[in-house]
């Protein structure tokens, strides 16, 4: 798989049940309560009549620095009838990873940063150095976040952000944002970048504007949210500085093969038009990109203006 962007890790110490050496039914990893907040958050609860809840991920398991498999797997509360407070675990289809697993060995969760629903889960075993500096930057611990100082994106820190990002954009526009890069901590930018992916790829029902193509899963969409005004050069995070395109549109729009003029039509670059290459793009010349289905997120016509004087043609 190609390009895949990760978030740091969170960790467990896996117990001896974790294991493929474990005797019995024992099906999966059992993820502490203090980790809940890195994984899927389950809705419903659990009861006699519905003793488990789970949501389907996908693993990405390395065993010895390799991939040995990409699973479909879940994340789940059991309760065994009810009777127990949940558990949390990671079950079905592990066996590649945890018949390779002892006890002590430690096992790395990185989620996906676009697609919410992939994890990368590398074993780790006891006695590497990569064991051992783990459990030094845990102080020890059997569990928690790898590297505290850098710690992964939570659950409830996406949520605050994309409420903030609701919040934000019922307000008048400030197309340029001159403080956030510098006062937000990476894990912050993060859930902002994210909040701002899904609500514009969300405004624009997960097509690309130009040519109205995109797939989506549950969990991820193929679309991408374009800052007009490239984060780079402080645009705002902000629907009305954003337009969901697909990959190509994308690149070609930050490249300068193409904006869009004051009477809102699609222009292409006289240098891109003339390249073989680019004769797709010839085809959207004079047409409007699809407006949002949200009313008040189109995109601003000063984002607009400023993309046509300083990346138009460049």
């Amino acid at each position: 798989m190609d390009e895949l962007e990760f978030d740091t890790p969170v960790f467990k110490q896996l117990a001896h049940n974790d294991t493929g050496e474990a005797e019995g039914h024992q099906g999966g990893i059992v993820i502490p309560k203090d980790l809940d907040p890195y994984f899927p958050q389950l809705s419903g609860k659990t009861s006699a009549a519905t003793p488990t809840i789970s949501e389907q991920i996908t693993g990405i398991l390395v065993v010895g620095g390799k991939e040995v498999a990409e699973v479909s797997t879940r994340y789940q509360f059991q309760t065994w009838g009810g009777a127990r407070s949940p558990e949390r675990r990671i079950t079905g289809a592990l066996g590649p990873l945890r018949d390779k697993a002892s006890a002590d060995d430690i096992l790395l969760i990185e989620r996906n940063l676009t697609d919410r629903s992939l994890y990368r889960m590398t074993l780790v075993k006891k006695g590497t150095e990569k064991h051992k500096a783990v459990l030094r930057a845990s102080s020890g611990k059997r569990w928690g976040v790898a590297e505290p100082l850098d710690p992964p994106v939570s659950e409830p820190e996406f949520e605050e952000a994309e409420k903030e990002q609701i919040e934000h954009e019922q307000k008048p526009l400030v197309l340029m944002d001159n403080e956030a890069a510098t006062v937000e901590t990476r894990s912050k930018r993060i859930a902002r970048g994210r909040a701002f992916q899904k609500l514009t790829a969300d405004y624009y029902d997960n097509k690309c504007a130009v040519c109205g193509l995109g797939f989506a899963s549950l969990k991820a969409t193929e679309v991408e949210a374009a800052h007009i005004v490239p984060r780079s050069k402080k645009g705002a995070d902000d629907a009305r500085n954003g337009i969901a395109l697909c990959r190509s549109h994308h690149w070609a729009f930050d490249k300068g093969l193409w904006g869009v003029g004051p009477d809102g039509k699609i222009v292409i670059s006289p240098g891109a038009a003339g390249k073989g290459s680019n004769h797709l793009l010839n085809d959207y010349a004079g047409k409007k990109p699809t407006p949002p289905s949200k009313a008040g997120k189109t995109p601003a016509p000063e984002a607009w203006a400023w993309h046509m004087a300083n990346l138009f043609g460049k």
